[in-house]
């Protein structure tokens, strides 16, 4: 056993620098967990802020919702006043051009019923 220590014990020795090696490279590139009082409370101060966050954007999201059903209703209302707007327009070109072709009786009709004139 004597003569196999003093024979190999370079290899022996580099073997077990080796291993110690190894050992610190993985424990100092391995990163620990520091959970100590005041780090735990930020983490549960920026918890509760996004929990805070999430609860705002949720109700935006919600009058968001609500704010697109009334654009939706006044674009029904603005496209009905368009149509009732031509359909105006045409009674009235319908009626210009009657007065254009129509003789000085059936003006003077138009003007009695309309203005009881």
């Amino acid at each position: 056993m004597k003569d196999f220590l003093t024979y190999n014990w370079k290899t022996i020795t580099l073997t077990i620098l080796g291993i110690i090696f190894i050992y610190l490279l993985i424990r100092v590139f391995t990163p620990t967990l520091n959970r100590s009082e005041l780090n735990q409370y930020k983490l549960d101060q920026i918890d509760e802020k996004v929990k805070n966050i999430e609860k705002l954007q949720k109700d935006l999201k919600d009058s968001i919702k609500v704010y697109r059903t009334q654009i939706m209703e006044i674009d029904g209302k603005i496209s009905k006043i368009r149509l009732q707007r031509n359909e105006i327009n045409n009674y009235y070109t319908i009626k210009e051009d009657e007065i254009k072709s129509a003789d000085k009786k059936k003006i003077d009709s138009l003007f009695k019923t309309r203005y009881n004139f």
